[in-house]
């Protein structure tokens, strides 16, 4: 949550002349409601499992950048199908910048509602540390504090020509 995915994502897809797909946006589509209502009304359980079968319909299609929200990867069906069909990334940044981005997010975020200050800042500590066994396993781990988005983007799509995905 907040560390830049769809915003870094759309870049990326731009710079590779790909499509790009925020999995967040597919399930919002597919339920006609927000991410935020879907928690509210029918759980994280439901949504986790739309959310999988997001991943599932984006993970066939060749030349494509996929967003993926902050918990898709953590589950051993989930990250094992990411790292079959792509590359994957971590943008890693510090729970304190993590907890200013989104403090600063006009984007309803269900799992810290109605949460701020040194709260948040708690909050998103224990979500990175609960998920960190997840996302270590990126094939590529950026400091999203200490590399610029120019950097970034450069590092990812040089990785994805590495592994053999040209125009």
């Amino acid at each position: 949550m907040g560390s830049g995915k769809s915003s870094s994502g759309r870049r990326i897809a731009s710079l590779l002349r790909w499509n790009f797909i925020d999995t967040d946006s597919l399930v919002e589509e597919k339920e006609g409601v927000a991410v935020s209502e879907i928690f509210t009304q029918k759980g994280e359980d439901y949504f986790r499992t739309a959310e999988r079968e997001a991943l599932h319909s984006v993970s066939s299609r060749s030349r494509t950048v996929v967003a993926c929200g902050g918990g898709t990867p953590c589950s051993e069906e989930n990250i094992n199908l990411m790292k079959s069909s792509g590359v994957t990334v971590y943008l890693k940044l510090p729970a304190e910048a993590l907890a200013s981005r989104l403090g600063k997010s006009r984007t309803k975020r269900p799992l810290i509602a109605g949460v701020s200050g040194d709260e948040l800042v708690a909050r998103v500590r224990d979500l990175l540390e609960k998920r960190d066994v997840w996302y270590g396993q990126a094939d590529l781990v950026v400091d999203g504090l200490n590399t610029s988005d120019e950097e970034i983007t450069s590092l990812i799509a040089d990785l994805v020509r590495s592994r053999g995905a040209y125009l």
